[in-house]
């Protein structure tokens, strides 16, 4: 999958609020990371934002950014 490749490049994960999840990159990496998750098209994620090493993750409800973060986790191993 498209995460697999990618794995190497995420460094960590945080919440902002109830709806705004910030996952860091390594410095260059966060615009792919970004496009693989705006592809996987998750229903919780209302869209993404991306910089050189931070991805900003909104989603549409609370529960549904503890679904990503813990989706995130899983795929990320972080």
């Amino acid at each position: 999958d498209d995460f697999s490749a990618l794995r190497q490049f995420v460094r960590g994960i945080d919440t902002a609020g109830d709806h705004l999840t910030v996952l860091r990159t390594t410095i260059g990496a966060a615009q792919s990371v970004a496009i693989a998750l705006d592809k996987a098209d998750w229903d919780e994620v209302a869209g993404t934002i991306s910089g050189d090493d931070t991805i900003f993750i909104a989603t549409r409800s609370s529960t549904g950014q503890r679904a990503l973060v813990a989706r995130l986790r899983d795929l990320f191993r972080i």
